[in-house]
């Protein structure tokens, strides 16, 4: 089973890639390496052995990452790519606008047209808003996030959500990070 992992460059992703490896997937990592570095995926390599393919594209990029979809034969995607600084999405709230929900929609979109229909995606504990009670667990609804980037990962959960619902055979699953 080949997987890729959009952000495979950075922290989690990383790590993830190391996990997958050793449980028999194969891997490509696809990272811009904007908010990444290249040791992490040279760290993967090492720790693994495996020469793990790195495919440099943007997840806005829709034609870089069709061709990484037509070069690769896929079954599932794992998709931690985005930008993730909560201070920063409160400054910048159209770049994360942009790069997290953009950049999920056009990943979705190469999925479709490349017959690619299992996504896991990193989404977070914000989309929960101020929690009403604790501990917070899955089945409770979310709320309102209380900034951009929480906004951009409960929007894209609704994204999810929504072609779940008109495609059948797509499937999704939601990570939420708490930290």
């Amino acid at each position: 089973m080949s997987i890729l992992v959009s952000g495979g460059a950075g922290y989690i992703g990383s790590h993830t890639a190391v996990e997958l490896i050793g449980a028999g997937y194969d891997v490509v990592i696809v990272d811009n390496l904007s908010n990444s570095d290249m040791d992490a995926v040279e760290g993967v390599r090492r720790i693994t052995g495996v020469e793990v393919p790195f495919e440099k594209a943007d997840c806005c990029d829709r034609d870089a990452f069709r061709k990484v979809f037509e070069k690769y034969d896929f079954d599932s995607v794992i998709h931690f790519a985005a930008s993730k600084a909560v201070g920063e999405s409160v400054e910048k709230p159209l770049l994360y606008y942009d790069n997290n929900i953009a950049g999920t929609v056009t990943l979705l979109q190469a999925m479709k047209e490349c017959g690619v229909s299992k996504l896991i995606f990193s989404s977070s504990s914000t989309v929960y808003g101020t929690p009403v009670s604790l501990p917070l667990t899955e089945d409770m609804p979310t709320g309102t996030p209380t900034n951009p980037y929480g906004r951009t990962k409960l929007m894209i959960e609704e994204i999810l959500r929504d072609l779940c619902a008109a495609q059948p055979d797509f499937a999704a699953v939601c990570l939420r990070y708490f930290n």
